[in-house]
């Protein structure tokens, strides 16, 4: 199983204020420009030196903190998201800010805080989908599953052709054993997006839950080449193969998923896994 945050970055126009918008648009632009040449280390320096010269500029908190964010360096990341929310003036830019903030504060499994930033976000924009997606899978995390699948279904009355909740509706009936009802909404995903790599690997789950292990090798081999970097993804296939008696490739997957940084996002269940099988 593995949930399906979002993270973003609004449009400038939403952002940027007119007493800073030209001087802002430059970092903005440099930092891109960077970024297109995978210079992360340049990107960063000049984002950090557009902050030091215009502390109130609420976009390029957000964008540090999505680069911040995507290497991982989640603490990083939630500072200049609580940052730029305390600066926003607008209710959509607030909103928009503390979605990033519950988000990443889901990452690293503080769920009481992302529950509390991601209510009050929604609070001040009912539309926001992102919000309301990270908001359901954090509540499938506290045990509020009829919660989750309420704000699931709100985010398809919204918008329906949005991936992720399906996603996660999809992950939220695993967490009740519901592995069927589960299944088609992953497929409603993949008909969606045939290259997004969680509906394939979610999907692998419950076919392997269902006892179809030819299925759920497919998926989990399918979600891997859209996505080598799952730590989540490694630990299903090793579940697999623990099925089919593989115990050589269950354990390298496993020490995969270890070095990808499983137990950090979710656990010690793949270590217990591997205290269990790989003697």
């Amino acid at each position: 199983m593995r949930i399906h945050l979002t993270l973003i970055i609004l449009l400038l126009s939403v952002l940027t204020s007119t007493a800073q918008s030209n001087s802002a648009q430059y970092y903005k632009d440099k930092a891109n420009e960077y970024i297109e040449k995978q210079d992360y280390e340049n990107a960063m320096k000049t984002l950090s030196n557009g902050i030091n010269e215009m502390p109130d500029t609420v976009f390029l908190y957000d964008m540090r903190g999505t680069l911040l964010e995507a290497f991982g360096l989640y603490d990083e990341a939630i500072m200049d998201f609580k940052s730029g929310a305390e600066k926003a003036r607008e209710n959509k830019v607030k909103s928009h800010l503390l979605a990033n903030l519950g988000g990443t504060k889901h990452k690293i499994r503080d769920f009481t805080g992302a529950y509390s930033d991601l209510i009050y976000s929604i609070k001040l924009d009912s539309t926001n989908i992102d919000a309301l997606n990270n908001l359901a899978a954090t509540c499938k995390e506290i045990n509020k599953t009829s919660d989750a699948i309420k704000y699931l279904n709100q985010i398809i009355r919204i918008d329906s052709t949005y991936v992720p909740a399906y996603i996660n509706l999809g992950f939220t009936y695993q967490g009740i054993e519901d592995h069927n009802n589960a299944i088609l909404f992953f497929d409603k995903a993949i008909s969606l997006d045939p290259s997004e790599a969680f509906a394939y690997s979610n999907r692998s789950f419950s076919k392997l839950k269902t006892n179809n292990l030819k299925g759920a090798m497919n998926d989990i081999n399918t979600s891997l080449k859209l996505m080598a970097s799952n730590s989540y993804a490694y630990k299903i296939r090793a579940l697999i193969e623990i099925q089919n008696k593989n115990l050589d490739s269950a354990c390298d997957d496993l020490n995969k998923a270890i070095e990808l940084g499983y137990t950090e996002q979710y656990g010690k269940e793949v270590s217990e896994l591997k205290s269990k099988y790989c003697k």
